[in-house]
């Protein structure tokens, strides 16, 4: 066996049945807990994410929410989508939204453990996983183990590896739409990175700000245009889904089991509710309740959502897609366009079905602008990718000196836009695997953490719930009236409320 086809395989043992239930089943459990509030609370959501704030030590609302909106909208929203359909059908796509919403509970409890273990470490604040598993997890030393190796997952993994799919894409879609040669792509973009990367959390959380607006409005724009053009073709498409995703469609009607698997296993790659990625960003806001932060970066998946939507909806719409069977045969190849046939020769499912959908509406520009929004996506997140994994150092290195510290990070910001280079000559599906061997380690030691911590997750919610009902316009959080241990830092940030509280006879 090579080493590809051992990656391969690998991938596919790490995300086969168990994770998936875990996964399905841990979310379910997240919103029952919460009462469905990260559906139903969409309004509240976004109010508090069109708040300022703010602070030397914090980001604002908004600047963590287009982090984390960064880290979740990537090329899995793309390439990542037509994967899905050609091993699940076009019900994949159904599969992937309702699997996206039900695990925006994750997204919730995730970044709010993030804002309860936070600490203050070189004139900022820092949390994730890796800081909850040690501090909330009830046995010390098992939290201390997966804490120590969520870091170093977290600190090699994300900034080196799994940037793999987005530099790859990147070169594939410039190399199809300007016959750009890879290598240059790969320069560019890595230079790109490392100028921002280079600038810290407030650089990426501004560049963010600006960023993720722009490529979301625009490729819902260019849906849209695609959407028009094949206006006669949006009615069957739908049936088309949702005939697939329940065994009801004449072509996929027996895919509903695959159309399930894959739209569950690619909804969470695409959001990365679960991995453990976006917690770090969310810990960096000030706030003075973990549950408005964890409520703003639910709201991010609703991003999420709509882009991968939109992606499905264009291929499908167009008819550029194929499908195989549980066989290994092709049960469907797309008639959109003549390229579907050589996809499906070389069995390539990527951004590629996507940009031949933009182009049978605008020939040839259709394609540019997807590649465009493509690198905008995925360069936004190897950006979010480089901080995860600064986060994941300075856990490792907290014990160390501030200097210390600051210079092992400047090698991750030198390393990361080499590495992303390197990806851009690999085949895509090696970089795929790889990315997702590294994801799948992650999900399994958060979620295990996220299993022991429900308790913890709903009692901070409830009681901030509890405040909104009395009427408290600015709910805070007091860990040692709820009686949860080892976040101190809140005693300090929240000490006036507090003070105030205890002057007025309010425990």
């Amino acid at each position: 066996m090579d080493i590809a086809s051992a990656i391969m395989t690998i991938d596919n043992l790490l995300w086969a049945t168990p994770l998936i239930a875990l996964t399905f089943g841990l979310a379910v459990a997240y919103c029952i807990a919460m009462k469905f509030g990260n559906v139903t609370k969409a309004k509240l959501q976004w109010n508090l994410l069109t708040k300022g704030g703010g602070s030397e030590e914090g980001l604002s609302a908004f600047e963590t929410f287009c982090s984390v909106a960064a880290y979740r909208v990537a090329v899995g929203n793309i390439g990542g989508v037509m994967v899905a359909i050609m091993y699940g059908g076009p019900g994949a796509i159904f599969w992937m939204i309702v699997t996206a919403l039900v695990t925006s509970a994750i997204a919730y409890a995730e970044n709010s453990l993030g804002q309860i273990y936070k600490v203050r470490m070189d004139g900022q604040y820092r949390g994730g996983p890796y800081f909850y598993m040690e501090r909330g997890i009830p046995w010390k030393t098992l939290g201390k183990i997966m804490a120590v190796i969520f870091a170093l997952f977290a600190t090699i993994g994300v900034p080196l590896l799994v940037t793999g799919p987005s530099a790859n894409n990147i070169a594939q879609a410039f190399e199809l739409s300007f016959g750009a040669p890879r290598w240059i792509v790969g320069l560019v973009i890595a230079i790109l990175l490392f100028l921002v990367i280079s600038g810290g959390v407030r650089r990426i959380a501004k560049f963010s700000t600006i960023i993720v607006p722009f490529m979301t409005i625009g490729y819902l724009i260019i849906t849209v245009i695609v959407l028009v053009g094949h206006a006669d073709n949006i009615i069957p498409s739908i049936s088309m889904i949702l005939g697939s995703a329940f065994n009801k469609h004449a072509i996929f009607g027996g895919m509903m089991g695959g159309a399930f698997s894959y739209g569950v296993k690619r909804a969470v790659n695409s959001s990365g509710s679960g991995f453990g990625e976006t917690p770090p960003s969310a810990a960096a806001a000030e706030t003075p309740h973990p549950a408005t932060q964890g409520l703003v970066n639910t709201f991010s998946v609703y991003i999420d959502v709509a882009v991968c939507l939109c992606s499905g909806i264009m291929a499908v719409v167009s008819g550029c897609f194929n499908v195989i069977g549980a066989d290994g045969t092709y049960m469907y190849i797309g008639t959109g366009s003549p390229m579907m046939q050589q996809l499906a020769e070389s069995g390539t499912a990527n951004v590629t079905w996507v940009q031949e959908a933009a182009n049978s509406v605008i020939p040839s520009i259709g394609g540019m602008v997807i590649a465009i929004a493509l690198t905008c996506f995925a360069y936004s997140t190897c950006i979010a990718y480089y901080y995860e994994g600064e986060s994941g150092l300075a856990y490792l290195m907290r014990n160390a000196s501030e200097k210390t510290r600051k210079t092992v990070i400047w090698m991750i910001r030198i390393l990361m836009p080499v590495m992303f280079f390197i990806w851009t000559l690999v085949t895509a599906s090696t970089a795929w695997a790889v990315s997702e061997i590294m994801f799948a380690l992650m999900a399994w030691f958060n979620l295990i953490a996220l299993l022991f911590l429900l308790p913890t997750v709903k009692k901070v919610y409830d009681d901030y719930m509890k405040q909104r009902k009395a009427g408290v316009e600015t709910p805070y959080f007091n860990p040692q009236k709820l009686g949860i241990k080892n976040c101190d830092v809140w005693m300090d940030i929240n000490k006036d409320l507090i003070a105030k509280d205890k002057a007025n006879g309010i425990d």
